[in-house]
């Protein structure tokens, strides 16, 4: 299936996403900072980056903004998830590119389904444990 790049600042949830991800037949990569996320997306070369917005030092929308303004990464798309529910973060994401945005916390089902609908995947089979 598919490599998804997720990018949060907290290990817990990281591995709970990529054990969702995982349960349905994609590859899951952490990554703990913005700038770690960088070097990924070059070596890695994902096909989607799940992108938490609060983080230090280089916050997602900085992220969002470096992936979207590099030709080599610009074109994968790039779902944020954050506890953040304020339009204005959502407009701001969005204008930055994103192509969906979901709030914190998300089911793994949820999760799945829009992975899969941004990659064009439709609907796969989901393992239970992603429920």
């Amino acid at each position: 299936m598919a490599k998804i790049l997720i990018v949060d600042d907290d290990i817990i949830i990281g591995d709970v996403y990529s054990l969702y991800l995982g349960n349905a037949g994609h590859r899951a990569i952490g990554c703990l900072s913005g700038a770690a996320a960088i070097r990924s997306i070059l070596t890695e070369r994902p096909d989607l980056v799940l992108l938490d917005l609060c983080m230090p030092h280089l916050n997602g929308f900085e992220l969002l903004q470096a992936i979207k303004g590099d030709p080599i990464s610009q074109s994968i798309p790039v779902v944020v998830l954050s506890s953040r529910s304020d339009p204005k973060s959502v407009e701001r994401a969005t204008a930055l590119g994103a192509a969906d945005f979901l709030f914190k916390p998300v089911r793994g089902k949820r999760l799945v389904e829009v992975v899969n609908r941004v990659l064009g995947l439709g609907a796969l089979p989901i393992d239970d444990a992603a429920r």
